[in-house]
């Protein structure tokens, strides 16, 4: 890799533990753009790395498919711009509106022992519950004045127990001391595991795509899940997208995550969509559970149910918190994530008050390590054989970030120029929509997304795989020109 030494030990720390061999000759380059993020942490070194990982990744599947060996290119800003994605999603050049995840209750706050807690309440579920448990409105002093009743570890017990989204803001040593800091301090950051064996799946050579034929089952909600599934895409998998159709969800999220899958209503409690999700599962090569930790088991989606209905089966599971320690089932957040695991405090440092790093850092970054994950276990089942489970979390994604927080640069704000530059247009069901464009540059297959974002359920009456999308020699995309012809409507700060 032609990258600084923070991106090269980041790189080798996302990748060694997969065991994989990259196709060594397809070279990855860093272009060393500078970065906007405004952070002691190495946001853009993280976000270029681990792209750079799954480009590399990506390649090889390329190679073993008899696309031949091809250059990588990742720009270093451009990787930056991908963790603030949805912030840069527009609307026939109207920006799609967020600010559900600006709700006062996300925030932090000081408790009585003079300690600070950070909620999560994006759905109006999570919101309600923790103003009802704190007996109070919802602005943010009547929030301040609320949790100044309570003593940090009181709120985080109780509210937990309740299944609402709370966590103290801990340093670095005080996560490690912590039971569940010390129950994942030790396991990689992408988990992968051969569960069952199995005749070793080559990759076949009709294709010009490198993911091409790649089937991908998503049960996932934002931000992490839903980001596994669209980097896939955008490689060539045919990804089918389930949701369930009553369940909470923030619209501009579901587009910005949707691009290159089908969308379907999916009610995985009920039998007949049970038995749907069940036929589909049958050629599927991907199973991505993101859901709440547990639902997907409850509804008889059990590890052991899927692999037995389909071999060679790959299995993502995602969380906040690990799935060993006494957090295994916790609910949590991006904003946990940085909180709990003293990333947050590390941003911090020097400030007057405390805050977040300005982006959705660990739930794209944990997409981004997701999706590689999957891949590594398309190569390793294509020479080994078996099923493979592969896990990812935020706080692991934080916990590697902590030791990352180097970074001196002044940081460099976006601006229209960047917009013209890392953008692009593409007609869709909803309109001209534009977004960041697919962040790694392949010499011979390009990025792309076939399908663009769309609204939620879409495709439910259109339900099965769909390989003509994925194979598609033709880029649908184009530089974006709505801002140069001023019909854009931009709030330039529209993230964490």
């Amino acid at each position: 890799m032609h990258g600084t030494e923070t991106q090269q030990r980041i790189f080798n720390e996302i990748v060694e533990p997969l065991e994989i061999d990259f196709d060594t000759e397809s070279p990855l380059e860093i272009i060393q753009k500078p970065g906007y993020i405004d952070s002691p942490v190495a946001t853009h070194d993280f976000a270029a790395a681990a792209l750079g990982a799954f480009g590399k990744a990506t390649a090889t599947v390329g190679q073993m498919r008899g696309l031949g060996s091809q250059a990588i290119r990742v720009d270093r800003r451009h990787a930056g711009l991908i963790l603030n994605s949805v912030a840069y999603h527009f609307q026939e050049g109207w920006q799609l509106d967020i600010s559900p995840v600006h709700t006062p209750v996300n925030n932090f706050f000081q408790t009585k022992d003079r300690r600070h807690v950070m909620y999560n309440g994006a759905y109006t579920h999570l919101r309600e519950g923790i103003l009802k448990f704190l007996n109070c409105v919802g602005t943010h002093d009547a929030i301040a004045q609320a949790t100044l009743q309570y003593d940090a570890q009181d709120l985080e017990d109780q509210l937990s127990e309740l299944g609402l989204c709370t966590s103290i803001v801990r340093d670095k040593e005080e996560w490690l001391a912590h039971p569940q800091g010390k129950a994942i301090a030790t396991r990689p950051v992408i988990e992968l595991t051969k569960i069952a064996d199995g005749q070793p799946e080559p990759f076949t050579e009709d294709a010009i795509r490198p993911l091409e034929k790649t089937r991908v089952l998503e049960f996932a909600r934002v931000l992490a899940g839903p980001t596994i599934g669209r980097s896939l895409a955008e490689q060539g998998a045919d990804v089918i997208h389930g949701r369930h159709p009553y369940l909470d969800h923030i619209f501009p999220f579901e587009i910005e995550t949707g691009w290159g899958k089908k969308s379907a209503y999916l009610d995985y409690q009920s039998q007949r969509d049970r038995n749907h999700i069940f036929q589909l599962l049958e050629t599927a090569d991907v199973f991505i559970d993101g859901l709440r930790h547990g639902a997907m088991k409850q509804a008889g989606f059990t590890i052991e149910e899927l692999i037995q209905r389909k071999k060679n089966l790959i299995i993502v599971q995602l969380d906040c918190y690990g799935f060993q320690g006494p957090w295994a089932e916790r609910r949590g957040w991006e904003q946990l994530a940085q909180s709990c695991t003293g990333l947050a405090k590390i941003h911090s440092a020097g400030k007057e008050r405390l805050s977040l790093i300005p982006a959705y850092f660990n739930d794209y970054g944990t997409g981004i390590l997701g999706a590689l994950g999957v891949t590594a276990a398309l190569i390793r089942r294509a020479t080994e054989g078996g099923s493979w489970l592969v896990r990812v979390a935020l706080a692991k994604t934080a916990m590697l970030a902590t030791r990352y927080h180097n970074n001196t640069e002044t940081p460099v704000p976006i601006s229209q120029e960047d917009l013209e530059t890392y953008l692009i247009d593409q007609d869709s069901r909803l309109g001209l929509l534009t977004r960041v464009a697919p962040p790694i540059q392949f010499e011979r297959t390009p990025s792309l997304s076939a399908r663009a974002g769309t609204a939620p359920g879409s495709d439910t009456l259109n339900l099965d795989w769909d390989n003509t999308f994925s194979s598609s020699k033709e880029i649908p995309h184009r530089p974006t020109e709505i801002f140069r012809q001023k019909q854009v409507h931009w709030k330039a700060n529209q993230t964490l």
